[in-house]
């Protein structure tokens, strides 16, 4: 500043720089009071944003279980029955009920028999030494393609379509599947196509990008697809199989080949695999010797259908028959094995293989089951029916009924209550330690200059000490706490009966700040008489009027920190941000104008006193140099 911009050369011997400096003390001073009320303001409203995350957090994610009466009216559910599980929720009778499975629900099963068959590709031999998982090995005898794309050789398929004379961008292997949510025969091409599976011969074949695909890609392809039906390859045992996620008779799997080559590619190939509609069962292949086997004795009838909707196994074997004159002969049987390890010899056909021919459709179905409860049957795609809030889940058919028994948790209701006093007096004790804090009147929020003296450490000390009892006896978080204790405090009108306030079932308050304590044996007592008093008290919703008076300590809780909330809202917003409307927020705005005003004030006073100063100085040297004239002249 100054007409020269560098003070003190005239001789005269005034340091303007600290004259400014002591001029403007008192306007840094005034400024410094401002930013102070400032720091202190947002220093308050941290402290109720920090009220206001604690009691949002109690009502949205502590007090909601003490509402529900899955907690506060717990039940348990026993079977006398290994063959049922069973689980009640809170709205099952306290009764017991004769539970029967009649049948045990299933979900559409296609398994491969036989391991898959591999060529050499090259020569067109079967290459049984060879583990490869490629399909071009297991769909085609002999496959090349030239450089120009043209694709020849035979196929693994009906004989109508074995000579492969195709191009690299042509589907050499495709086929429809559905899950049985809609028919194969009823969707339109546009549905069929989204339900296709095909791979070029280039995906087939490989090409100078791209690996050839494999069974795993295969398996990938159908799980792609948006049906229900699910594949998968076990390389271990070299099989193949499809599963719908889904049971129950409406859920199936339908595999589609239309008279097209490269769907008698595929029809082949599933036929090879020996893929056996099997549901819900394992498919046993290996053969038994050795059968003891007396024709005068009683054997179970069975058929193979039966076999497969029951989920049993299956097994060859050759009986000896011992005839009448003593002679014996050899006959192969198909077995079952039941569940307790008893055989059945099936007196029909075997199982019918899977046949896919081109241009046909094979569907395996699921099967519906039945569960009995008190004499009602509920048919289950799942096995799981739920009744009178009881879940049942059916893990074997049983011979006789079985006894469910409903009794109350008693133990597990207990423990929640302990829980809600713990969590209680938790969140009261918080905001009575804010309430409580009294402030440290000598430590006041240090100014930009105090902090240019003083090292972090310090810093961070003095601003602890200057943020306590921002909240001592503050009337918002007043309201808090005495509305919590009230919800607490007050009987819930809305219920008939003795038991009908927290204390009625053992829960008191101790001490001046309304920390709870639980009289176990009196809560034990309150359930033993009314098995509904611990859930009426807590989470009682009165649907008249819905006052505060009729309904739930919890409920009203919960009320409570809604509105609580809304005031900590209103008075400091619910964010750091200071543009949210509140009266903090407000405040704050309306003093940072103030002081951005004020900076320019206090910048136009400096540069007064910069002109003040300069100008004295000027005047000061021109005086200097008038007094050297006149002295110089008498000499």
């Amino acid at each position: 500043m100054g007409v020269n911009g560098i003070y003190g050369l005239s001789g005269s011997g005034l340091d303007i720089e600290s004259m400014v400096k002591v001029g403007m003390m008192s306007k840094q001073n005034e400024y410094d009071k401002m930013a102070q009320k400032f720091t202190k303001n947002e220093w308050t409203k941290a402290a109720y944003l920090d009220v206001y995350s604690t009691v949002t957090s109690f009502n949205t994610s502590t007090l909601s279980q003490y509402k529900m009466s899955a907690n506060m009216n717990a039940k348990n559910a026993e079977s006398s029955s290994s063959a049922i599980k069973v689980l009640a929720n809170a709205s099952a009778a306290i009764m017991n009920h004769k539970v029967e499975v009649e049948s045990l629900s299933s979900n559409a099963y296609l398994l491969s028999t036989n391991k898959l068959t591999r060529y050499n590709n090259d020569t067109g031999a079967v290459d049984s030494n060879s583990t490869s998982i490629k399909l071009k090995s297991v769909l085609f005898k002999n496959i090349s393609a030239d450089e120009s794309g043209n694709v020849t050789g035979t196929a693994n398929a009906d004989s109508a379509h074995q000579n492969v004379s195709a191009q690299l961008s042509d589907v050499g292997f495709s086929f429809i599947l559905s899950d049985g949510t809609k028919d194969i025969s009823e969707m339109s091409d546009a549905e069929k196509k989204s339900h296709t599976v095909s791979f070029t011969y280039a995906e087939l074949l490989g090409t100078d990008t791209q690996e050839a695909l494999t069974m795993n890609d295969l398996v990938s392809r159908v799980n792609s697809l948006n049906t229900n039906v699910r594949a998968a390859y076990d390389s271990l045992n070299d099989s193949f199989s499809f599963y719908n996620k889904n049971g129950g008779e409406a859920n199936a799997i339908s595999i589609s080949t239309p008279d097209t080559a490269d769907s008698s590619v595929a029809a082949t190939f599933f036929n090879n695999l020996g893929m056996y509609s099997s549901i819900n069962g394992e498919l046993h292949a290996a053969n038994r010797s050795d059968i003891s086997y007396n024709p005068n004795a009683s054997t179970a009838e069975a058929n193979s259908t039966k076999f497969f909707l029951d989920g049993k196994q299956l097994f060859t074997g050759t009986e000896q028959v011992t005839q009448d004159d003593g002679t014996t002969t050899s006959s192969t049987y198909y077995y079952t094995k039941n569940g307790d390890g008893s055989e059945n010899r099936l007196t029909g056909a075997a199982p019918d293989q899977f046949t896919l021919t081109t241009g046909g459709t094979s569907t395996t179905k699921g099967t519906d089951g039945s569960i009995k409860v008190d004499g009602i049957t509920y048919k289950t795609t799942d096995n799981k029916a739920t009744v009178g809030g009881i879940t049942y889940s059916a893990l074997e058919k049983t011979n006789s009924p079985a006894t469910v028994s409903v009794t109350q948790d008693t133990d597990a209701i207990v423990d929640k209550v302990k829980k809600f006093v713990e969590d209680y007096n938790k969140l009261l004790s918080g905001l009575y330690e804010k309430y409580d804090e009294k402030p440290n009147k000598d430590y006041k929020p240090l100014t930009q200059s105090q902090k240019d003296n003083m090292k972090e450490e310090q810093i961070e000390k003095w601003e602890e000490k200057a943020k306590a009892g921002l909240l001592y006896h503050d009337q918002t978080l007043g309201k808090v706490i005495d509305s919590l204790r009230s919800a607490v405090s007050t009987s819930v009108e809305s219920i008939d009966g003795k038991y009908n306030s927290a204390y009625s079932i053992g829960i008191s308050t101790t001490g001046l700040k309304g920390q709870l304590t639980l009289d176990e044996t009196k809560l034990r007592n309150a359930l033993s008489a009314d098995s509904d008093a611990v859930y009426n008290v807590f989470a009682k919703l009165d649907g008249d009027g819905n006052t505060a008076e009729r309904n739930g300590i919890a409920q009203r809780i919960g009320d409570v920190l809604v509105t609580s909330s809304k005031n900590i809202r209103k008075r400091a917003g619910s964010s750091a941000d200071i543009t949210e409307d509140s009266d903090l927020n407000n405040l704050l705005r309306e003093l940072q104008t103030k002081m951005s005003n004020f900076k320019k004030l206090m910048s136009s006073f400096e540069d007064k006193l910069y002109k003040r100063y300069d100008a004295m100085e000027v005047t000061l040297a021109k005086l200097g140099t008038q007094l050297n004239f006149i002295m110089g002249g008498n000499q």
